[in-house]
């Protein structure tokens, strides 16, 4: 057998990179996009301080672990998922009823088992996290208390931040 020499010996193919750096590219644009959807849920308040506040529970990867965010702005307004509501009846033509809303919310969760003391009641699974701004009236913050309490949810928590505003 003769051997090539040097000159005739075939170059070493080079892989082709372009179809790796359109899926790189691919993939930057869909974290960019489900990183903005994900911030949709809340909406930028000056929460109240509270020393014992507790930490945020970790996002889980059931339904039953998920939290519904409702933030209630300086103004009363009630905004879900980056969309307006109210129960208050002079802005019934303006917005969507908070309370149908969650009612709605409400029907996809399982419900627990019924007091024995009261049998009519069935409370929902449903958990709602209320992000009031600082600023806002309670009476903004009890028109949430009272959809979720109407419609059956009961497991509802406070947001606050544990950052002294006095220390700043």
């Amino acid at each position: 057998m003769a051997r090539k020499s040097k000159v005739e010996q075939e170059a070493e193919p080079k892989p082709d990179l372009t179809p790796m750096i359109d899926i790189v590219f691919n993939l930057i644009i869909f974290f960019m996009i489900v990183s903005e959807l994900s911030n949709l849920t809340v909406e930028q308040l000056e929460l109240s301080y509270a020393s014992e506040a507790a930490d945020p529970p970790k996002p889980g990867a059931s339904k039953l672990d998920k939290v519904l965010q409702v933030n209630v702005l300086p103004d009363g307004l009630v905004k879900i998922n980056g969309a307006a509501y109210s129960d208050d009846p002079k802005l019934k033509d303006v917005h969507p009823s908070l309370k149908e809303f969650i009612e709605n919310e409400a029907a996809g969760y399982e419900r627990e088992e019924p007091d024995p003391n009261n049998p009519a009641l069935s409370p929902s699974k449903m958990k709602v996290n209320i992000r009031a701004d600082k600023e806002t009236m309670f009476k903004n913050v009890q028109q949430v208390f009272d959809a979720c309490q109407k419609c059956g949810v009961y497991k509802t928590s406070l947001a606050a931040t544990k950052e002294n505003p006095k220390k700043q």
